[in-house]
């Protein structure tokens, strides 16, 4: 083979791997392409699918009926919704830049919470505070407010809540709930109506009868007065000093007037005895059928007491004893004296009917109590009736339970005593029973402070 032979195949050899390596240059620049413009077509949808996104979070961050504003960790407003800009009262455009806690107010407490929130968070709670939403009119708008971590430029989102329409329905709760309290003590005066008509009788009939006595008594005393003054008048012979003696003791014997005198006094007495419960009856009624202050003050546990016992007294004095020991140096506590009544008269009642239950054999007995337990003024309402049972005894506080046969009982009795003693009074109830034996209820309410 010639030189020029193995120039020329060399050659050709040299222009195939060219060509392969072209056409493979080629094929790699068309799959890189081909990538470049599925990656760029991925891009655009991408791009899309957060262009919607945001359009969305932003729809849905206009349209939530809530307040709510966004701020950097400098709580500078970023962004608000429709609903927060008329909550503050501000044009379109006037918020961002402005601080958060200048568009607020409220209590020392209130706004230290907001300022915390304020720089470097690892987390943020999620509690809730209640303050005011302030106006530039001056107007204050009572709102609640809580604060969340968005995770993105450590941006922080408020949500505000307007809660006048809340505060209203609680405070009209809180009206229905005291209209329902009083209505209870009215059914409860209705139903212990014959039993204090009956108290107050027994003293008004001997005090009847005494003032009937001391009628008698004047009109006797009017006739030997007359008698005396008759024999001193008389005209005639002069009559001698034991003639008048004799005749004046006739008549004094005659009137009865040595047993009247001796039996005066006790009458009247007794009368002031019974005037005296009367006037006690009555005041218990009227302290007890009393609704109350809607402001919480001092009230005397002993007299609350005292008071609901001299009401119910006809309820339970033929079925049981009642024994009380009152601390006298119990301080007063801070609350509704009108609810205070409801629930002694509830344990009172709820007491009897055990006992009148249970019928025990050594008679019923119904001891109260109370006392200072380090920061709490305590009551304790014993009975010996049918007591309850393991099952029930978790239950004895929900509202329409009852153990009583039908048409006895509502199962609100209870039931009201907890919402009393709990929510109404910040305070605490215990039960302690034992099945056929008897019950405790003991009461732990709050000292006045002062």
């Amino acid at each position: 083979m010639t030189l020029e032979q193995l120039s020329y195949e060399a050659l050709e050899r040299r222009l195939a791997r060219e060509k392969k390596a072209r056409l493979a240059a080629e094929g790699l620049l068309e799959k890189k392409s081909l990538e470049l413009f599925q990656a760029n077509q991925d891009v655009a949808e991408q791009a899309e699918l957060i262009g919607r996104e945001r359009a969305v979070l932003g729809a849905v961050f206009d349209a939530r009926p809530a307040a709510l504003v966004l701020t950097n960790s400098a709580l500078e407003v970023e962004r608000l919704n429709p609903v927060a800009r008329r909550l503050f009262a501000l044009p379109d455009g006037a918020a961002p830049g402005q601080s958060l806690p200048d568009l607020l107010s409220g209590s020392a407490g209130f706004l230290d919470w907001v300022r915390a929130r304020a720089g470097a968070q690892p987390e943020i709670d999620d509690s809730t505070v209640e303050g005011f939403a302030r106006q530039a009119s001056g107007e204050e708008i009572p709102v609640r407010i809580s604060c969340s971590l968005i995770g993105y430029n450590d941006l922080r989102l408020w949500i505000i809540l307007d809660i006048r329409r809340h505060l209203a329905a609680e405070e009209e709760k809180k009206v229905l709930e005291r209209s329902l309290v009083q209505a209870q003590k009215m059914e409860a005066l209705g139903t212990l109506a014959s039993g204090v008509a009956h108290e107050i009788n027994t003293p008004i009939q001997y005090i009847g009868d005494n003032v009937s006595f001391l009628q008698e008594v004047c009109g006797a005393v009017g006739a030997f007065l007359g008698a005396v003054d008759g024999a001193l008048a008389a005209e005639g012979e002069p009559v001698s000093r034991e003639q008048l003696a004799a005749t004046l003791a006739g008549k004094r014997a005659e009137l009865d007037i040595d047993y009247l005198l001796e039996e005066t006094p006790s009458a009247i007495a007794q009368s002031l005895h019974g005037l005296k419960q009367v006037a006690s009856i009555v005041s218990a009624i009227r302290e007890f059928s009393h609704p109350g202050d809607t402001e919480m003050t001092p009230v005397d546990l002993n007299a609350v007491i005292d008071t609901t016992l001299s009401v119910t007294r006809n309820s339970w004095k033929n079925i049981a004893e009642v024994e009380h020991e009152l601390d006298p140096d119990l301080p007063s506590v801070l609350g509704h004296a009108g609810d205070l009544h409801q629930l002694v008269l509830n344990l009172i009642g709820n007491a009897t009917d055990a006992i009148a239950e249970r019928a025990p054999a050594g008679g019923g007995k119904i001891r109260i109590s109370t006392g200072l337990e380090r920061n709490n003024v305590v009551i304790r309402v014993q009975d010996n009736g049918t007591g309850i049972k393991d099952a029930d005894r978790t239950r004895v506080f929900d509202p329409f339970f009852t153990t009583k046969a039908p048409g006895k009982g509502t199962g609100q009795g209870l039931a009201i005593v907890f919402k009393i003693v709990n929510v109404g009074h910040g305070g605490q109830i215990s039960v302690d029973s034992t099945w056929g034996e008897g019950t405790t209820f003991t009461i732990r309410l709050p000292r006045s402070e002062g």
